[in-house]
This record gives structure tokens, sequence and C-alpha cells, in this order.
């Protein structure tokens, strides 16, 4: 009886705050509407911690190409990053050239990430690990919340849950195996390799106390699902090789439940005619972009597996700096 008048006082409330002429918009529904976006992540993340327990020198050695293939699969999420804001806005009043100043922008800012972090790897790998747990972090509670008819919530909103999320995923990549991490994490700044070494034990206590603190946090507003969620990531992240828990995270969770947001508005720029065109909508957008990001990660996996994987991280790191500027866009109008 609550979640409905919520979810139509946020459809209210989105109506209102779109320009005159704007294609109309339904609260988000994908994430509720289709069920195999929750649970195809679930079951991704559940069969690799169960085979990192029962099998975990098979899992190992498949780590750095389940790590690469979650790079692949994961490449159309953002693919679609520049149609992001022409989608929700009225294209009748935002021409092209809109398109085409949004195009523009975004390259900037990779170009320029790119430039940091070849200039200046210590602060800009910092910054891109922080805003990568951020983001990761914030991706969760809000899909959450679609998914439960909630308001996206705000900045301040949910901030145990998000912090828990993003240190499960970026703080057991980085200290959860050294020895596996070190190798790639080194030549992008040496700083941050030793910073991350010495601060192992105190950063898998902070992990730990936040995953923690988080799901008592959740249940005690009665998120079980929510708080079940949080726990298998961490677990992936704990008991499986670092890369095969984050391709099997980057490819199968994160991105697949961005898709789901990108379906809403795929669906909201089709008029609301159903997801079959939504679909189609979003695949024939993200064709193009996507294989030039694929074709680019196959040059680069020419380089050598271990070689392969940092121009990998490098390229996806630079990257993430527009793509969550886009999402926290997302996010605000929401």
């Amino acid at each position: 009886m609550t979640v409905v008048p919520r979810a139509t006082a946020t459809v209210t409330g989105r109506r209102a705050a779109l320009p005159a002429g704007a294609p109309a918009a339904s609260a988000p529904r994908a994430l509720r509407e289709l069920p195999a976006l929750t649970r195809l992540p679930v079951a991704v993340l559940t069969a690799v911690l169960a085979l990192s327990v029962l099998a975990p020198g098979a899992v190992a050695a498949a780590a750095v190409p389940v790590a690469v293939a979650g790079a692949v699969v994961g490449v159309p999420h953002g693919a679609v990053d520049h149609l992001v804001p022409w989608w929700w806005s009225d294209r009748r009043r935002a021409p092209r050239r809109f398109l085409a100043l949004v195009v523009v922008g975004y390259a900037a800012v990779a170009v320029a990430a790119t430039s940091a972090l070849l200039l200046v790897p210590t602060p800009a790998l910092a910054a891109a690990l922080v805003l990568s747990a951020l983001h990761f972090g914030r991706g969760e509670v809000v899909a959450w919340a679609e998914r439960a008819g909630r308001p996206v919530p705000g900045p301040a909103a949910d901030l145990p849950p998000c912090v828990a999320h993003g240190l499960a995923v970026v703080g057991l990549l980085l200290w959860r195996d050294p020895d596996t991490t070190d190798p790639w994490v080194r030549p992008l700044s040496a700083g941050i390799a030793d910073a991350a070494l010495a601060s192992r034990s105190a950063g898998l206590v902070l992990v730990a106390g936040s995953v923690a603190a988080a799901v008592v946090w959740l249940l005690a507003r009665r998120r079980v699902h929510d708080a079940a969620e949080l726990v298998l990531v961490a677990a992936v992240f704990a008991v499986a090789p670092p890369l095969a828990a984050f391709g099997a995270y980057f490819g199968l969770w994160h991105a697949v439940r961005h898709t789901g947001r990108l379906l809403d508005l795929a669906r909201a720029a089709e008029g609301g005619r159903g997801w079959g065109p939504a679909a189609r909508r979003l695949a024939r957008a993200a064709a193009g972009p996507s294989a030039v990001a694929l074709a680019a990660v196959a040059v680069l996996w020419q380089l050598g597996d271990v070689a392969g994987l940092q121009a990998q991280v490098s390229v996806l790191l630079a990257l993430t700096f527009p793509h969550a500027a886009v999402v926290w866009a997302l996010d605000r109008r929401g």
C-alpha cells in the first residue's frame, strides 16, 4: 500500500520537471518488470562464489580471461552515454547540435582523464579509484530504489550501503590479494601500489566494518533483499580471485543493472511503446560505439595478457570520469 503512492508521486514530480513538449516519461519500471535484470547478476555472482570455493584453482586459472570478458560485456552499458541527455530532453527543442556538444564534452573529459593518468598518475589514479567506488555504490542503491519503486536517493541518502558496496568492490580489489593486483596497479602508479600494500590490514578491517554496519542499517529498515545482495557482492570479492570477481561483477552485475535504467530512457524515447522497441533502439544506438570500443580492446589485447589488461584498465579508468558525470546527471533528473 505504501509503494504505489510513492511511485505515483515520483511520476508526477518527474513530469512536472520536464520541459514543455518533452516526451512523456513514466516512473522507471525496467528493474521491476524485467526480473532478469536482477536474477541474472545474482545467479552469475552466486556461481562465481560457489566455483571459487569448490574449484579455486580453475577459477584462478580463468581469472584474466574472465576479467577481459567482463570488460567486453560491460562496454555497451556506457556506449550510449552521449545519447542519455538527448533522450531525456525535449528533442524538438534540443537539436542535434546539442548532441554534438555532449559528444565533444564527453570526449574532452575522457582525453583529460587519460592525460592526467599519464602525466600525474598517482593523484589521477587515486581520484579514479575513489570515483569508481562512489559510482558503483551509487549505481547499486539507485538500482535498489528503482526496483522497489522508491524515488532515486539523494547524494546523502542510503550512504552506509553506498559506501559499503563501493568499498567491497574497489577496496577488496586492491587489498584482498595484492600479489595478483599489484602487477597491474604498480605500472599505473607505484605510489598507489605502495599505499595499497601498506594499508592492507586497515583496509580489510574498514571494508568488513562498513559492510557489517550497512547490513545492520538495511535490516533495520527491513530491506532484506538489498542486504543479501550486498553480502553476496562482498563475499565474491572476498573469496574469488580479484580479476575474476571484477570481470563477473562489472560485465554481468553493474552493467546489466545500469542497462535497466537505459531501457527506461529508450522506452520513453519510443513513446512508451514497450520493452521490445526500447531494446532495439538501445541496441542500435550502442552498436557503433561498442564496435569501436571492442576493436580497441582487441588491439590492446595483442599487447599480451598483463600488458593488455593494464591498457584496458587505463581506458576504463579514463572513461569512468565522463560516464560517472552522465550517470550523476541522470540521478539528479530522477
